[in-house]
């Protein structure tokens, strides 16, 4: 993916941030969809739990979806009208873990955590790695022209 795309988003040309699979990288990504998210409009309370969403995307393919830290994890987010779209891929192979109900694991929720603050979540295993797509819409002020 290269380095960040400085367009707006609310231009209609997607976002684009790669980081290697390091977590102190992870204070760039939050920057990032800040950015973006006030950009595109969206409201204090909305752009937080964008940032918790993809925080923990981009932390679990840091930690799960990367063999090393030279791996790289791309982010991109799209402006798609009434909601924002975010793609977040890794290198990683996606093992699915079934659990019981009553099971409460110290890990392996994050799905669960972003599909509760996010409008739309899709997870897309291949063979060279996972992608992450989740969108989330909100009432936004129509931007002046």
């Amino acid at each position: 993916m290269g380095e960040p795309n400085t367009g707006g988003v609310e231009k209609g040309e997607p976002r684009k941030l790669s980081i290697p699979a390091r977590l102190e990288r992870l204070h760039e990504v939050r920057e990032f969809v800040d950015q973006a998210t006030a950009e595109a409009g969206f409201d204090d309370p909305s752009r937080y739990e964008i940032k918790l969403a993809v925080n923990e995307a981009v932390t679990n393919a840091i930690r799960h979806g990367s063999e090393s830290a030279e791996d790289h994890v791309d982010l991109e987010i799209s402006d798609r009208g009434d909601e924002l779209f975010f793609r977040v891929a890794d290198t990683g192979l996606f093992v699915h873990r079934f659990e019981l109900p009553r099971d409460l694991p110290e890990r392996g929720r994050g799905l669960s955590f972003i599909a509760e603050l996010m409008d739309g979540l899709e997870v897309r295993p291949d063979y060279e790695g996972t992608t992450i797509c989740f969108s989330k819409r909100g009432v936004r002020p129509r931007r002046e022209a």
